[in-house]
């Protein structure tokens, strides 16, 4: 696997961002991020601490176990994988309070998805930084359905939310070979 692919797969998993697992959860959506004029489109599987991320133009995907403190990115046309040990940095957005999280100020109301949803504008410290994020969480689903930097650089949305049962989505694939051939620079 090419560390450009590595790197590309990685990046899309790990800039999602931060948050802790939502125990009891259980749903399915569409996925589009954007980072500057690029948008990828995917899918998320979410079953408590367990969250399955799919891009649609690649065999690569991710699933985060929070409640085994790993992240493994698959390579399914290889059937190779990576696994790291899981960081907060590594989690994505799926729940309504961000960690790190110093404040909180709600700035509105919308419907987005045809759900509705609060829009607030948190901060976040990372390290000596803060980061300020746009979250609108739809209060019927109790899910995050956008979240944004504020400078709108970067956004997820989720899309197309269907609740329920998630299964055997969320373990590697049969066979799956550990590849240690490519250790990605994103990990820390």
């Amino acid at each position: 696997m090419g560390k450009s692919v590595v790197m590309c797969g990685f990046a899309l998993f790990f800039f999602l961002g931060v948050v802790a697992g939502a125990y009891g959860l259980e749903l399915t959506a569409d996925m589009a991020t954007k980072e500057g004029k690029k948008t990828v489109q995917g899918k998320i599987y979410v079953k408590d601490a367990k969250v399955r991320i799919e891009k649609r133009s690649t065999p690569i995907y991710a699933i985060v176990r929070g409640d085994k403190g790993v992240l493994w990115q698959i390579n399914g046309a290889e059937n190779t994988y990576l696994e790291a040990k899981l960081t907060p940095e590594m989690k994505p957005f799926y729940e309504e309070k961000l960690p790190g999280e110093v404040s909180r100020k709600q700035v509105g109301s919308e419907t987005v998805d045809g759900h509705p949803a609060k829009k607030f504008e948190v901060a976040v410290k990372k390290g000596s930084k803060t980061e300020t994020y746009n979250l609108w969480f739809a209060t019927d689903i109790k899910f995050p359905v956008r979240v944004a930097n504020a400078n709108g650089s970067w956004s997820v949305e989720y899309k197309n939310v269907k609740k329920g049962a998630q299964d055997s989505l969320f373990e590697l694939p049969k066979g799956a070979d550990l590849d240690r051939t490519a250790v990605p620079d994103v990990l820390h």
